[in-house]
């Protein structure tokens, strides 16, 4: 009688442990395939994102840049605060380069931060957007100005880039203007 009782107990605990083992390995198999198919829609988020540089310039004395993007991918675009714009640049004669990250602002322009200028369907005739106000869509430009404390000095070169959230970046290389 006793080994018919340590029998059952035994094969109890084998089968908790087995149905145990089981759920762990389904509960991690459904964490990866869901993990997968995460990476699958970001990987397709990106191929489908582009943005190109179409050129920046100095204004103000060196004080305030300006950069003009373009959407040539298939993605809206939106959510500017989580974008990334870091400069490169002169700021004396000695080519001491700054490099800043800077963050977004709505509103005012401030030292050491970036606003969106304007959305345009043509950025350089000022012809503005009209579908969907505030979103950089497929083929639209999108006008972004930075403030800069130090200002950029006069005839050096220098670099911005920007990133979106998704990681696709553009970057234009402009002389600093007096």
């Amino acid at each position: 009688m006793e080994t018919i009782l340590i029998a059952v107990v035994c094969i109890a605990l084998i089968l908790f442990g087995a149905l145990t083992l089981s759920q762990v390995t389904l509960s991690s198999t459904d964490e990866i395939s869901t993990a997968w198919r995460q990476m699958e829609d970001n990987s397709g988020d990106i191929s489908r994102t582009e943005i190109t540089s179409l050129g920046a310039e100095t204004q103000s004395a060196g004080s305030i840049v300006e950069m003009t993007l373009q959407n040539t991918g298939e993605t809206k675009l939106r959510s500017f605060d989580k974008w990334d714009v870091i400069i490169e640049y002169h700021d004396d004669p000695n080519n001491d380069i700054f490099i800043k990250r800077l963050p977004y602002t709505e509103g005012a322009l401030g030292d050491n931060l970036w606003i969106v200028e304007g959305i345009y369907l043509d950025a350089g005739t000022g012809s503005p957007e009209v579908f969907e106000k505030g979103i950089l869509n497929p083929d639209e430009e999108m006008v972004i100005q930075m403030q800069l404390s130090p200002t950029i000095l006069a005839t050096t070169t220098n670099k911005v880039t920007v990133s979106t959230p998704n990681g696709v970046s553009a970057s234009a290389i402009f002389i600093g203007t007096p």
